[in-house]
C-alpha cells in the first residue's frame, strides 16, 4: 500500500478499500487501508446479498475488501461500513486506484532510493502538495504525460526530478494508455431496461476501433464508467470525445434520456 495515509474520516457513501483485521461471529472488524489509524465495523448482514451462514466463508484474516462507508460518529470514532451495497464496477474502480498508486509509487521511490532521498523526504517535501493538487500520484503521472512542466515548481532537486521523469517515461513507453469517463443515462418507458441493453450494445459497436479498448462499466443508476484503451493519450481522449456524441445521437434513437 502507498506511503502517505489520508487523515480525518471517509465521507459516508464513499468507496473505501479495507483489510480484515479481527472476524467475531457477527461482525467484521477492518482497517480502512487509505486513511490514517481508521477501523471500522461490517455487520454480519451487510457483507453478502446472500444469507451468510458462516461469516468465515465471506472473509478471512488480512484480506482486502472494498466498501461503502454507510455511517460514522466522529466523536465515538465509529464507522459503519457495508461490503454487500458495493457494485462490481465500484469494486474495480476502486482496487484500479490502489493498484495505480502503488505503481507510481514505486517508480518515485526508486528514483528517491538512486539519489538517497527516502520516500518519507520526499512527501514532506512536495509529496503530500502533489497528493492534494492531483488528488493522488496517478493523476499526477496522467498530467505529467501531457505537459513535463508539472515538475518546474516542485520543491525538488534537479537530479531527482531528472530520474523521476525517466520512469515515468519508461511506463509511458511500455504500456498503454487508458482514458475514463463518468456518463449518466437512464431509460424512459415501459420498455426502458431493454432499450438500454439495445443502446449499450449498439454504442459500443459504434466506437470499437482497431487497437482500442472500450469498456462501459455499471457504476449505481444511473452512472457508468467508460474506459477507453490506446497507446497513444491524444488518440484516446479524441475516441471518448466521439463516444459522447455518440451517445447522444443514439438515444434518440432507443429513447434514452443522457443526463449532464
Amino acid at each position: 500500500m502507498v506511503f502517505y495515509k489520508k487523515k480525518g474520516f471517509p465521507a459516508e457513501k464513499e468507496i473505501v478499500l479495507c483489510k480484515v483485521k479481527k472476524i467475531l461471529p457477527h461482525s467484521v472488524f477492518v482497517e480502512l487501508v487509505e486513511y490514517e489509524n481508521l477501523e471500522g465495523m461490517i455487520h454480519i448482514s451487510e457483507l453478502s446479498s446472500r444469507w451468510t451462514k458462516n461469516i468465515h466463508d465471506e472473509v478471512s484474516i488480512n484480506s482486502q475488501i472494498v466498501c461503502r462507508v454507510e455511517k460514522i460518529d466522529e466523536k465515538k470514532g465509529y464507522i459503519d461500513l457495508s461490503r454487500k451495497r458495493v457494485t462490481s464496477g465500484e469494486e474495480k474502480k476502486k482496487k484500479n486506484e490502489v493498484k495505480n498508486e502503488n505503481r507510481i509509487e514505486k517508480l518515485i521511490d526508486y528514483a528517491c532510493r538512486k539519489n538517497k532521498i527516502t520516500l518519507k523526504d520526499f512527501y514532506e517535501k512536495t509529496g503530500f502538495t502533489i497528493v492534494n493538487d492531483y488528488e493522488g500520484l496517478y493523476p499526477f503521472y496522467e498530467n505529467y504525460k501531457e505537459d513535463a512542466g508539472v515538475f518546474d515548481d516542485l520543491d525538488l532537486p534537479d537530479q531527482l526530478k531528472d530520474d523521476i521523469k525517466k520512469a515515468f517515461d519508461s511506463l509511458v513507453q511500455n504500456s498503454r494508455v487508458t482514458v475514463k469517463r463518468e456518463v449518466k443515462f437512464i431509460g424512459e418507458g415501459s420498455n426502458g431496461l431493454d432499450n438500454l441493453k439495445k443502446f449499450v450494445k449498439e454504442l459500443l459497436a459504434k466506437v470499437k476501433k482497431e487497437d482500442n479498448v472500450v469498456e462501459m462499466i455499471y457504476i449505481n443508476a444511473p452512472v457508468y464508467l467508460v474506459s477507453i484503451n490506446n497507446k497513444n493519450y491524444k488518440e484516446a481522449n479524441n475516441l471518448m470525445d466521439e463516444f459522447s456524441e455518440k451517445m447522444k445521437e443514439l438515444s434518440k434513437k432507443f429513447s434514452i434520456q443522457v443526463l449532464e
